[in-house]
């Protein structure tokens, strides 16, 4: 069952949003403002965050800021439309957007389309990765890699900050099974060096690469 956070500062509208979601089959926790959000988040249970735009921004920065560091989606209620490839744009993590008003069927499937669409992401600080989508995002930016290059930074983006063999990133990027050719490995990863920063990818002596959070 997945767990949702519910950030509506009307506490009406919150608790029809809570019992909607929670009917669909949706644990939810409540939060009427931002401090009580980042409350919630601390707490380490929600996977998913159903936040109203219609909170006080300095505030809403903040509580995206600890939503992003966790790597949570968010689901944004909007009344304007014209802000949604904004919202979009500002947290690429995965978020989807919302315009209200709403009935329970919308918010619900809302929701299960947010958590469809998130199953596909990586996310390594501030680099995302739809491999649904084939989409890289760094700080927002969608980055051009190549067929290979994006293959290669998928199987480095499953185990962020871990060390990754070169044989093993051969075998799961390539298909390669054991050919002794690593130096493909050491050429892409110059190439991808290039285009995420000179420190994006560390080298581990004599055995491969470490991605590290951005």
């Amino acid at each position: 069952m997945a767990k949702l956070l519910i950030l509506e500062p009307d506490n009406l509208l919150r608790g029809r949003m809570c019992r909607a979601l929670e009917r669909a089959g949706y644990s939810c926790v409540a939060a009427g403002n931002a401090a009580e959000g980042r409350e919630r988040i601390e707490r380490g249970g929600p996977l998913t965050a159903v936040m109203n735009t219609r909170l006080p921004w300095a505030e809403s920065c903040d509580l995206l800021k600890a939503l992003e560091e966790k790597g949570l989606p968010v689901l944004f209620i909007a009344s304007d439309p014209g802000n949604a490839d904004h919202l979009r744009a500002m947290y690429p993590i995965g978020c989807e957007v919302l315009i209200s008003p709403f009935d329970a069927e919308k918010l619900a499937g809302a929701v299960e389309e947010l958590l469809r669409r998130v199953s596909s992401m990586l996310v390594c600080g501030a680099l995302s990765m739809d491999t649904g989508t084939h989409r890289v995002l760094l700080r927002g930016r969608e980055m051009n890699l190549t067929g290979q290059e994006f293959e290669l930074l998928r199987v480095l983006m499953e185990s962020p900050n871990a060390a990754v063999s070169r044989e093993d990133l051969l075998r799961r990027a390539w298909g390669f099974q054991s050919m002794g050719i690593t130096r493909t490995v050491d050429v892409h990863v110059q190439r991808l060096r290039r285009k995420l920063g000179a420190d994006s990818i560390e080298t581990v002596y004599r055995y491969g690469y470490r991605l590290k959070a951005a």
